[in-house]
């Protein structure tokens, strides 16, 4: 198994380095919240050495209930891990998404962070702004993203703007809005083992079952490349449910408080070193691009 991680590690790091530089890359690494900020925490050392020796990086901390004591944490720490130098954007109201300044630290970042909070308090602020345009813009031409538990979530085109666990599939289970759209056709979940959220992720996927739907641990990340390849870090897991070929979901049938029947979705775990490919949605555990193969049914259950 340790040689199946390794050849996938080396495939990853093929792509990575066979593209024209990564800064003409899509970067995103998604934590699922409570990650190591030790100077040498794993996941936040990764998240930096992304963007380059001595980066500058952004800290958004809008999401944040204490934005900017969240924003100076993540300032000392960035600090103490190498980058040159950190700026923090508070992201209070929709004012911060026209202010010339912020959009000047945008144009000379090689990393933007946001932190953990409330998703929906960050994207009504933000969302559709210009500085909102332009982050995406940023991104998607080299600019390396990085976010934490709400940070994670709001990447996403269809989010998860609240909910609760449960121990089966419920509607009331979830709230879906729009996101940050910077991750198209994913749906992200954080905190996600730790808070028993693998039925409210099924349940956005009842209602989006072209979605690819990822649930992410605490001190955990899932590095995405181009919309592309991902890779695991950290210390638990990555769950990825995959709707697409569901035989049967009784999503529309039921009241908010009844479990839903679903029948087919796809159900992949996995761990530190492993990858999915998100265009042929298929987890890759033997490297050199050999995907799993659909008809060999490997972690699927039926819920």
């Amino acid at each position: 198994m340790w040689l199946n991680r390794l050849f996938y590690n080396l495939h990853f790091f093929y792509y990575l380095t066979s593209e024209p530089g990564l800064k003409h890359q899509k970067n995103l690494f998604l934590i699922g919240g409570n990650e190591d900020r030790k100077p040498k925490g794993e996941l936040l050392s990764h998240f930096i050495s992304l963007c380059g020796q001595s980066p500058h990086i952004i800290v958004i901390s809008g999401a944040s209930a204490v934005p900017e004591q969240v924003a100076n944490d993540y300032h000392d720490i960035f600090l103490k891990m190498g980058a040159s130098r950190v700026d923090r954007i508070l992201f209070q109201d929709r004012k911060d998404g026209v202010h010339k300044e912020n959009f000047d630290l945008l144009e000379k970042a090689d990393g933007v962070f946001i932190t953990g909070g409330n998703q929906v308090k960050l994207v009504g602020t933000m969302g559709g702004t210009p500085f909102h345009k332009n982050l995406v813009d940023k991104i998607s031409n080299g600019l390396v993203y990085g976010g934490t538990s709400a940070g994670a979530s709001i990447v996403s085109r269809i989010m998860i703007a609240g909910g609760r666990g449960s121990f089966n599939p419920r509607k009331n289970t979830v709230k879906i809005s729009g996101g940050l759209g910077i991750l198209d056709g994913v749906i992200i979940d954080q905190h996600f083992r730790e808070r028993n959220r693998l039925y409210r992720l099924a349940t956005a996927v009842s209602t989006n079952p072209g979605e690819l739907a990822i649930g992410i641990d605490e001190n955990t990340a899932l590095h995405i490349v181009d919309d592309h390849l991902c890779q695991v870090y950290g210390s638990n897991s990555v769950t990825v449910l995959d709707g697409e070929e569901m035989e049967y979901t009784a999503f529309s049938e039921t009241s908010g408080s009844d479990p839903i029947t679903m029948c087919g979705m796809k159900f992949h775990v996995l761990t530190k070193g492993f990858g999915y490919d998100l265009k042929k949605r298929a987890p890759d555990i033997l490297g050199n691009s050999k995907f799993v193969n659909k008809k060999q049914k490997l972690s699927e259950v039926i819920f």
